[in-house]
């Protein structure tokens, strides 16, 4: 992304916990493969916001805005894993992120049963959206209101996806 300074580029950061923490080689194919990729969405983003200014349409500049969200999102997520690689253990400099490590998995009773239950709201939510979808049906011509809504289903069930993760299910 063609916003970030070098200090808090992720990959800029990545790239000296490399030369920090001394990473294997598998580590460091790893770093650069999130790095490549990273560099892809940051050119994705910049296409997007060409885009962004030269419609005229609220509507699909709006849309647009929607994926640029996602494409943030995705840029800054790989960022983290790659901090996650360089560093380790290590203590990385302020206003690095990294995901954190998965740990030992509990088996904590109290977090299984919510996540069940979160996990049984979620799937009757795809059920209630795609309900509310149908009602739409009428109007998918004529705005976007359809599409939003097919938009909540595929984020509810990657909701649904994370709590499965969370449950084991992998």
């Amino acid at each position: 992304m063609t916003d970030l300074l070098p200090e808090t580029d992720p990959f800029v950061q990545a790239k000296r916990g490399i030369a920090t923490t001394g990473t294997t080689d598998r580590e460091r194919a790893l770093i650069e493969l999130l790095a490549e990729h990273g560099a892809g969405e940051g050119e994705l983003l910049a296409a997007y916001e060409r885009l962004e200014d030269s419609v005229d349409s609220p509507a699909i500049r709006y849309l647009i805005q929607l994926v640029m969200d996602d494409e943030r999102r995705h840029h800054r997520v790989l960022g983290e894993i790659a901090n996650a690689i360089a560093w380790g253990d290590h203590a990385a400099p302020i206003g690095t992120h990294r995901t954190p490590p998965l740990g030992a998995v509990h088996d904590d009773p109290e977090l299984r049963d919510a996540t069940r239950d979160l996990l049984a709201f979620e799937h009757r939510d795809v059920q209630a959206l795609r309900a509310l979808r149908e009602a739409f049906r009428d109007a998918q011509d004529t705005t976007i209101w359809a599409l939003l809504i097919d938009l909540m289903i595929l984020d509810t069930k990657k909701h649904a996806r994370i709590l499965e993760f969370i449950l084991g299910d992998n």
